[in-house]
């Protein structure tokens, strides 16, 4: 009797698996099939309605912005600004602005991606969460960059991120910094038919408000760019807000089946209720054109999916579609470099530079 309990307690009856495999049988009812520019325009406006409803963006409720300056800091070359603004009744989103001493009137605003929030995206080397990070923040400090290179640089924290985290992952310790509460979030947010990346681009959104307003920005020349999280923030903002005039997504381009169903432990930002019946990467990257777009690749990141740059070029593609009813393809780049899950942005300042 024993050893058959035994044997029983050893077997595993999984889900994930059927799961997988129904999203195979799933249509897309919102995917890119557009044969000329009219058919495009008239998709977008179609698949942009349904995001917001999903992602319960239009949910979200307007509010005085009551923007703060806390704090001026001067910098080589640049102001360094740390301001509050109100995003909806009750919510608070702290940024730091990046203000050029030379504005070129163009703008960027850059959402982190996961660990140690907004700190990261300056390096700010006194915050532990993001010592901890170093060996993946190599190279130079892009919101620098930009700033000396002229460019507003607006580098804010996301829900349940940085200074936004909730009770359960606030302290001053490097793991602590490098947490977030996205699961928290996203547990009670579908409850009003909500997600994460909603709110999260709903906040951006009201940051893009606040962008047009600042002197020495030109409200025709404002971008996005993030890696990993700010690559998934920067897509979305891009795909849902026209204003954005040019995108920078890097380590998050990728089909939506191996790379968040199949590895279904990834951070709780990704999952938007009915987004496997609506659309995939490829289609909202499709939804950028004719606006210029820079997809950044590692060859080896495993986020790509099991299939690794397999699961990339078809959804690089089905954005490429649509950029070439435009005849706009040399606004679309996809860059590939040999390594992992990181930031490497070969090309990107030239990039911005052209476009922006």
């Amino acid at each position: 009797m024993s050893e058959n309990k035994e044997k029983q307690t050893e077997r595993y009856y999984t889900t994930l698996e059927a799961m997988a495999e129904r999203y195979e049988r799933t249509e897309r009812k919102w995917a890119f099939h557009a044969q000329d520019r009219q058919g495009h325009a008239d998709w977008y406006q179609g698949a942009a309605e349904r995001l917001r409803e999903i992602s319960g963006i239009n949910r979200c409720v307007r509010t005085d912005p009551d923007p703060r300056k806390w704090e001026s800091v001067k910098m080589e070359g640049y102001q360094k600004e740390y301001w509050t603004i109100q995003t909806e009744p009750g919510i608070t989103m702290p940024f730091y602005l990046l203000r050029p001493e030379k504005p070129s009137g163009a703008a960027l605003i850059l959402p982190h991606g996961h660990g140690s929030g907004k700190e990261g995206t300056i390096r700010d080397w006194d915050n532990p969460g993001v010592r901890a990070m170093k060996q993946y923040l190599s190279g130079e400090c892009l919101a620098e960059s930009l700033a000396k290179a002229g460019y507003m640089a607006f580098c804010p924290d996301e829900r349940g991120a940085g200074q936004r985290r909730e009770a359960g992952q606030q302290g001053d310790s490097a793991t602590a910094w490098q947490g977030n509460s996205h699961r928290e979030l996203l547990q009670v947010a579908i409850g009003f038919g909500q997600s994460v990346i909603g709110l999260a681009v709903w906040d951006l959104m009201r940051l893009v408000d606040f962008a047009q307003e600042q002197p020495g920005v030109d409200r025709d020349r404002i971008g996005c760019a993030g890696m990993s999280g700010g690559g998934q923030q920067t897509l979305w903002l891009a795909a849902l807000d026209s204003r954005i005039k040019a995108a920078v997504t890097s380590g998050y381009f990728y089909g939506m089946k191996e790379s968040l169903v199949v590895l279904a432990a990834n951070c709780a930002c990704n999952y938007v209720p009915h987004m496997w019946e609506t659309m995939d990467m490829g289609d909202m990257g499709a939804m950028i054109a004719p606006r210029p777009l820079f997809i950044e690749s590692g060859a080896q990141d495993g986020l790509n999916g099991p299939s690794g740059l397999g699961n990339v070029y078809p959804q690089v593609e089905t954005a490429r579609r649509a950029y070439r009813l435009y005849g706009a393809e040399e606004r679309l780049v996809h860059a590939v470099h040999p390594g992992g899950h990181q930031w490497v942005g070969e090309g990107v300042m030239e990039f911005l530079g052209k476009w922006l």
